[in-house]
């Protein structure tokens, strides 16, 4: 990634890397850099500029950099650049190419081996830790820690997230023997609820108060907290003004949208369809409490997910993780290269004890959910951002 020059900070998680960017971009002078994965319908949107898309003429353009770039890593190692290095290699070329002084860059896998570590680092951000991608992080949670911990550079500063004691311990000893001061969650910052739907987000040497969440779901109050950190960690380092720094906060993270994280499905007759991206236990939890909360405010009477996921997913446990909230699972399987056969799905359903109908293919899963709900249900796609991505191209127009 010889090609970006400009500082980055590493994020695990799309939705921070979109709140920290809407924050650094109100609260710095010159154009911030986005850069997330996966992508639902198009690869552009991983690339950004000051919130806008990279053109498909210009990806095309970089993509054919980098595709010379490729043949000559094979040609020298025996082995070209993947998909994931290629992208990233196209997002900071465009980053150099629009002149930017800074760049959000979320992980792929999080880890060590990292395509994005490659930039030079100004924060590191490691969100949470849960059980995901364990066939290149490890099958333990410690384990995982110990790989995600990669992303921590000698000396520049790190930002940790809400997380479990096991993993807490893990990088936080990992950060203390590379020299990296930490911003830890609970100890250096916080949320706290003001009672009128807002909260106020407390930064060392700054409160940040009556923050209202553009995006959905509770969960998103610690995703806010956490980029909220970090672009103050950035932009004080900056010499960005307190005060000033509070409004583009405040501003940023009321505007900040990321599709397909527990969002309604938009374009005509996806009325009550909501999508989300949750695809591990962890993620299924959080789901679960949203789903409850909207049937015991009468939002829902049923809830029908339609649903499937990628094979080296945790599928019983993200079923065990929604049990309570999910009435029906309408299961399909996904046109990928990685999709968890159908089969699978329904044996582990049957396992769990959880009501499923089996469905060929996503239009034939998205009529048996709509049929299953009725008019006082809704839909949840959910279970893979493959699931999600097929909603929004099928169903929903496009993501913006």
């Amino acid at each position: 990634m010889a090609s970006q020059k400009c500082p980055s900070g590493f994020f695990g998680s799309s939705a921070t890397a979109c709140f920290a960017d809407a924050i650094l971009r109100r609260a710095l002078p010159g154009p911030v850099g986005l850069y997330t994965s996966p992508h639902l319908v198009s690869p552009s949107e991983r690339i950004r500029v000051s919130g806008v898309r990279i053109t498909d003429t210009a990806l095309r353009r970089v993509l054919r950099q980098a595709a010379d770039i490729s043949r000559s890593v094979a040609e020298a190692t025996g082995e070209p650049l993947s998909w994931f290095e290629t992208m990233t290699w196209a997002a900071c070329d465009w980053f150099r190419q629009r002149r930017t002084p800074l760049a959000v860059m979320e992980t792929g896998l999080g880890g060590r081996w990292d395509a994005t570590t490659a930039c030079p680092a100004e924060v590191a951000v490691i969100t949470t830790v849960g059980i995901d991608h364990t066939e290149w992080l490890g099958r333990s949670v410690r384990q995982i820690a110990a790989e995600k911990a990669g992303i921590l550079v000698p000396g520049i500063p790190a930002v940790f997230g809400r997380m479990n004691p096991a993993p807490r311990r893990v990088v936080a000893r990992a950060a203390a023997g590379a020299g990296c001061p930490v911003w830890e969650w609970g100890r250096d910052f916080s949320w706290v609820d003001d009672g009128r739907g807002r909260i106020a987000i407390r930064l060392p040497g700054l409160t940040v108060a009556g923050v209202r969440i553009g995006m959905a779901g509770a969960f998103q109050r610690d995703n806010a907290a956490v980029a909220c950190a970090a672009a103050w960690r950035s932009a004080s380092g900056r010499g960005a003004d307190a005060a000033a720094f509070a409004a583009a906060a405040r501003e940023g993270l009321a505007d900040a949208r990321w599709p397909g994280r527990l969002s309604p499905l938009p374009g005509p007759g996806n009325a009550r369809v909501w999508v989300d991206g949750a695809h591990n236990p962890e993620a299924g939890i959080a789901l679960s409490r949203e789903l409850g909360a909207m049937k015991a405010c009468g939002r829902a009477k049923k809830v029908v997910a339609l649903w499937s996921m990628l094979g080296d997913k945790d599928a019983p446990g993200f079923l065990r993780a929604l049990a309570g909230a999910v009435d029906l699972w309408v299961a399909y399987e996904l046109e990928h290269e990685r999709a968890a056969p159908l089969a699978r799905l329904l044996a582990a359903c049957a396992r769990s004890g959880a009501a499923v109908r089996a469905a060929d293919g996503f239009d034939a899963a998205w009529k048996a959910a709509h049929a299953e709900a009725g008019k006082d249900g809704i839909v949840i796609v959910c279970g893979s951002l493959v699931a999600v991505g097929d909603a929004y191209r099928i169903r929903g127009g496009g993501v913006p």
